[in-house]
């Protein structure tokens, strides 16, 4: 990773590299607070946050129908370096295809939902041989999960309860990219995990920032672990002096 700068205060400074999407972006803010041990304000991380909706979508360019999102992502991170960050973390699990390009044209280092999801996997449930996971085409066909989590079976859905269930769940005219976290996509996604359930899966992955915005740990009859509550530990924990 890149440099290990701090701000003048002796703490490190967290760079939210956000906008994809805006809402996913808040509620990942919301986590790094309540993941944040505090009796007071000053107890809190300093955070700067640079979320910007403009950046191309990362699932359409990896479907070959987008431009390559990597500038606008190094232009966005640039800006947080320059306004003080010294640590970033990325709210979107597709932008994780182009993590090493951030990381080698950024002067700070971004910690990884992905090693921090294998991190966790490995300590919290090591008897879990088979993962389910649900996230957008973009995500699945750049093989993120597999390059990441090659020790796990991983199952996805059927292509037909991908495009069904789980893009329309996210993308649908009133699916959760629309604001709606409502019933609806909730449905759509609980019938996509059961049946990775059915199959096997004895653990799911909420492997887009948006979907754990509609579905709920006690959803399923298996854990479902949100991968931005993990990064948003690691990050309180970095930014803490917990790790190095």
């Amino acid at each position: 990773m890149g440099g290990t700068a701090k701000s003048e205060s002796g703490n490190q400074v967290l760079g939210i590299l956000g906008g994809m999407g805006p809402e996913a972006t808040v509620d990942f803010f919301r986590k790094v607070v309540e993941a944040t041990p505090a009796s007071k304000d000053q107890d809190h991380i300093h955070i700067i946050v640079n979320c910007d909706p403009s950046i191309p979508d990362r699932t359409e360019n990896i479907l070959g129908k987008g431009p390559d999102p990597l500038p606008a992502m190094i232009e966005a991170g640039r800006k947080l370096a320059s306004a003080g960050a010294t640590v970033g973390a990325v709210p979107c699990m597709t932008a994780h295809r182009w993590m090493e390009g951030l990381r080698a044209a950024l002067p700070f280092p971004f910690l990884s939902a992905f090693e921090e999801l294998e991190r966790r996997i490995r300590s919290e449930y090591p008897r879990v041989k088979r993962i389910g996971v649900l996230a957008t085409t973009g995500s699945i066909r750049a093989g993120l999960f597999e390059q990441h989590l090659a020790d796990w079976r991983i199952h996805f859905p059927d292509e037909e309860a991908q495009t069904r269930f789980v893009m329309e769940a996210v993308y649908g005219t009133h699916g959760i990219k629309s604001g709606n976290r409502g019933d609806e996509p909730r449905r759509l996604l609980r019938e996509a995990g059961n049946r990775l359930v059915a199959r096997g899966a004895e653990l799911l992955i909420a492997g887009c920032t948006e979907i754990p915005l509609a579905l709920k740990p006690g959803d399923f009859e298996v854990p479902l672990l949100d991968p931005m509550q993990v990064l948003a530990r690691a990050v309180v924990d970095y930014c803490r002096g917990g790790r190095a």
